[in-house]
């Protein structure tokens, strides 16, 4: 099953940015928590934290389309410099903030910048992978490869940020994730080989069509699935909470990760003949299917069952849309058309936990679980019709 993934590594450049593009990946799972953790504490506000910590998603969520246009136009490597140092900045700077008791606004105003600025390296790494690699085979094993990657961001991200919050500082804490984000920003950018060449106007980048609602489409499906992930993650904590075992929430979680880490790793070493848009299809109907067992489950012995089963379709699923838009949008933008879906990925992160939380509140965490399973539902939905409606009679090869 790791053949494929070794012949990938060897290729020139590849494990490269492959490393930097996980390091420069780690402010994604560490930062929101980080600024909850540090804030909550300071101030005592978990309000406050939450919304300090979603107005960076927010600006993230504003300023990625628009990273991804830049770079297709003008190449990766000046945006993820700027990007990384200004981030880094301003998330020293709501540190000193934080410790100053400034304002609320003021806060608010860092945290949009800091998010606003984070260099979209998901997106980046992956236009990488599809320069190097064209169409075929080896890029849908690079695809599932990223995958794996994100799952290794969500596990030891939380996890570094929790250790350092408890056992050293809070401050240390978002220290550490600027830290690593500004280091593998910067190594990602100093690989120049790997970057693919701006292609300025004169190829078309703002003239080249997106095939808007399928992309629309694509993305939501990407914030379905950010969402059913934010959903359940928050309920599992009340769950496990509920049952006496409140510790066990983080293993469980990480049980649901290595799931998703094993199918993304299996995924990527097929060679597959079905169109890519019926894997999403499958893919989602599959993710719906796994997650409805959820409402009935009795004990965390069996929620860890029933979760690692849903992590089974998780990154197959990622890797699907991801393919989907390598497909259907036009390579002067590609860049641009992933970074739409990524970004819808992590922004349905926030309304997920929104919901469950308050499902939570009011029908308690069992039942809460109904959450993650209509988002479910509704995905598969999204991807019929994405996948029967919409689908873009004109494929492009990416050389």
């Amino acid at each position: 099953m790791l053949k494929p993934y070794v012949r990938l590594m060897r290729r020139p450049g590849a494990a490269a940015f492959c490393a930097a593009g996980i390091l420069g990946r780690m402010p994604i799972s560490m930062t929101g928590l980080g600024i909850v953790i540090l804030i909550a504490q300071e101030s005592g506000s978990y309000g406050l934290a939450g919304a300090v910590s979603g107005v960076g998603v927010i600006a993230g969520a504003l300023t990625g389309p628009i990273q991804g246009r830049l770079v297709d136009r003008f190449g990766q490597r000046m945006l993820i410099l700027i990007g990384s140092v200004v981030c880094t900045i301003a998330l020293g700077g709501l540190l000193v903030a934080v410790r100053a008791d400034a304002p609320n606004w003021a806060l608010y105003a860092i945290s949009f910048v800091a998010g606003g600025t984070r260099p979209q390296v998901g997106s980046f790494v992956r236009a990488r992978w599809t320069h190097l690699l064209g169409r075929g085979r080896a890029l849908q094993t690079a695809f599932a490869l990223e995958a794996v990657g994100d799952e290794v961001v969500f596990i030891v991200g939380p996890v570094l940020v929790t250790l350092l919050a408890t056992q050293v500082s809070p401050y240390a804490a978002l220290a550490a994730a600027g830290a690593l984000g500004v280091a593998g920003g910067i190594w990602l950018a100093l690989l120049r080989a790997s970057d693919p060449p701006g292609r300025g106007h004169a190829d078309g980048v703002g003239r080249a069509p997106l095939p808007w609602l399928s992309l629309m489409l694509l993305s939501l499906i990407g914030l379905g699935l950010g969402a059913a992930l934010g959903s359940a993650e928050v309920v599992t904590v009340a769950f496990t909470a509920a049952e006496g075992q409140p510790g066990m929430s983080g293993v469980v979680l990480a049980v649901w990760a290595f799931g998703s880490l094993l199918a993304g790793l299996w995924y990527g070493s097929i060679h597959w003949r079905a169109p890519v848009e019926r894997r999403l299809l499958i893919g989602c109907v599959l993710l719906a299917i796994s997650l409805a067992p959820l409402p009935w489950v009795g004990s965390v012995l069996v929620l860890a069952i029933v979760l690692f089963c849903a992590g089974l379709t998780i990154a197959p699923t990622m890797v699907a849309v991801t393919a989907c838009v390598e497909e259907w949008v036009p390579p002067q933008r590609l860049t641009e058309a992933i970074t739409w879906t990524v970004t819808g990925i992590l922004l349905g992160v926030a309304p997920g936990n929104a919901a469950a939380g308050r499902a939570v509140d009011d029908w308690g965490a069992s039942s809460a679980y109904w959450v993650p399973v209509v988002i479910g539902i509704v995905c598969a939905v999204v991807a019929s019709i994405a996948v029967t409606f919409a689908r873009p009679k004109t494929r492009f090869a990416h050389n």
